[in-house]
């Protein structure tokens, strides 16, 4: 310990000489936000003596792990007895100094952001043009009118997919759009989960953009409704619209918490290239497309060191040691600091959330026969400590039908007020009114028409000129009209961000007639909901 508090004692006492005989010497800047050294060993660069060319120099990376940052310092070979002996033949470090962002840093990088969202889209495009021959048909068609027309079809909450591709596949699609805008957002570039109020601040501003770019791949001008016309050729539900930046949002806090604990995990416990790269990209597979459509490594990470050339032998070393017992873990998380650059303020926050944003599951029981399931989403504003405006939008697929060739969905729509007399609590029942309308469709189909159909056109090659679409072989039922929902439930507050509407219960009216066998003129709503709580912390 002695022998090595001495070498430490050398390398500061040298700053002056190494200031003076290398004056021009050129400056790294590392990004410390989250107060690694590790880092240190990725983005040092060393001046030789004699050449004044950049070299890498390896050294023991326990000793670097002591040395402050932002001084200039000279290290001592391994080996040698007496660093004194060294005062004229060792390489110089450069100077590491701590980069200390400006407001003008903070602001996100659209153009980026927005060229590798085009990407993107293009990419799960060119997906469908291959695989689908009803897309490439459709290429065929008057573009504007048949893109008019694909819009007029959306209605109801079930698009007609099984569970993988509404419930996982657009989950992960909506983690794309999320993280593409965190890696071109310099302020929150490198959060990783348990960052605090900045993550999830971060968390919300992806969502935002996700659900515009999702919504633009729904309906878009370069859409599945306008490329390919989707919603001529099968059920045009809203499904994808609420869950795809609510689930996708979901998706990147399991990839963080995965990232931090299992994959970070992994690396302290082996240096392998290739698992790590196989853990990295599968179990974040959002990250990880994101990275691609920046052009860079799926399995990049900037919050640790890289997986080749000289990060790779550090790799080793620092886990040699962690493994006999001479060092610390080499990866470990630390929370980073605030964006005030470490000062602290004291901030009140109010207990009443300003804005709540709600995703739930619905269930309808029709008082006239029949029910319904499905979802949605409704969103908060807070205008006293107890009165809300809010805003929903919720679907549900008709069960029951009496021929398997039947279907039906509602979709609801309206606004009102809610009454939170106990806001600031725990537990905060609540009254809420809501005003709207509600559309009902029935749906038959004729599938020995539709199978006759297919048949014919034969992915292009036979008698029939156009992909079928669904009015050729589906006859449909739709009524629209004003509705009310009136009802309540209670809120728990789990934390200060999340909440769970452990239930709310709706008695519901619409002034409607019979759509065929659906009678949704009074029924009774139940949900459960995951609310976000946001401007209390």
């Amino acid at each position: 310990m002695s022998m090595r508090r001495a070498r430490i004692g050398v390398l500061v006492g040298l700053v002056a000489l190494s200031a003076s005989r290398w004056p021009a010497a050129a400056q790294s800047s590392v990004d410390l936000s989250h107060g690694r050294l590790d880092v240190l060993y990725e983005q040092a660069e060393f001046l030789d003596d004699t050449s004044r060319d950049w070299r890498p120099l390896r050294t023991n990376a326990r000793e670097l792990r002591d040395i402050p940052f932002g001084i200039p310092m000279r290290t001592v070979p391994e080996g040698l007895d007496e660093p004194e002996r060294a005062v004229t033949n060792l390489p110089a470090i450069t100077a590491i100094q701590p980069v200390v962002q400006s407001k003008s840093d903070s602001r996100v990088h659209w153009m980026p952001a927005i060229m590798q969202s085009v990407y993107y889209t293009g990419i799960m495009h060119a997906f469908r043009t291959v695989t689908e021959p009803g897309t490439r048909d459709a290429l065929n068609g008057p573009w504007l009118q048949n893109y008019a027309q694909s819009l007029s079809e959306l209605r109801g909450w079930s698009d007609g997919d099984k569970f993988m591709a509404p419930y996982v596949g657009h989950s992960i699609e909506g983690s794309v759009f999320g993280y593409i805008l965190r890696q071109n957002d310099p302020r929150f570039r490198n959060l990783q989960w348990g960052d605090g109020r900045d993550y999830f601040v971060s968390l919300l501003r992806s969502m935002a953009f996700s659900a515009v770019w999702h919504t633009q791949w729904k309906i878009g001008p370069a859409s599945e409704a306008s490329y390919g016309n989707v919603m001529l050729h099968a059920s045009p539900g809203f499904i994808t619209l609420a869950d795809t930046p609510t689930l996708g949002t979901v998706t990147m806090i399991a990839e963080d918490a995965a990232d931090r604990y299992l994959t970070m995990g992994l690396e302290n416990r082996t240096g392998n290239r290739m698992l790590i790269i196989l853990a990295r990209c599968f179990l974040s597979p959002g990250r990880s497309f994101a990275s691609m459509m920046a052009f860079r490594a799926p399995w990049n990470r900037d919050t640790r060191l890289g997986l080749f050339g000289l990060d790779a032998e550090i790799r080793k070393e620092l886990l040699s040691e962690y493994k006999a017992g001479l060092g610390p873990k080499p990866f470990t998380f630390e929370r980073r600091s605030s964006w005030d650059n470490g000062v602290e303020f004291d901030r009140t926050y109010p207990k009443e959330a300003p804005i709540e944003l709600a995703a739930f599951q619905v269930y309808e029981s029709f008082l006239g026969g029949g029910s319904c399931i499905g979802g949605g989403g409704s969103g908060a504003a807070r205008i006293s400590p107890t009165l809300q405006v809010l805003a929903e939008v919720s679907g549900c697929l008709v069960l029951h039908m009496p021929q398997f060739n039947q279907s039906g969905d509602s979709l609801f729509y309206g606004g009102g007020a809610r009454w939170t007399p106990r806001a600031a609590r725990k537990l905060s029942p609540y009254v809420e009114v809501l005003f709207g309308g509600r559309k009902v469709t029935h749906e038959t189909d004729d599938a020995a028409l539709r199978n006759k159909l297919m048949k014919e056109w034969n992915d292009g090659s036979g008698t029939l000129g156009h992909f079928p679409m669904r009015k050729d072989w589906s006859v449909e039922v739709a009524h629209n009209g004003p509705s009310i929902a009136l009802g309540g439930g209670v809120d728990v507050v789990m934390t200060k961000a999340f909440a769970w509407r452990l239930v709310s219960v709706q008695y519901t009216h619409t002034r409607m007639g019979d759509v065929d066998m659906i009678r949704p003129q009074d029924g009774v709503r139940v949900t459960t909901q995951a609310v976000l709580r946001i401007g209390t912390w």
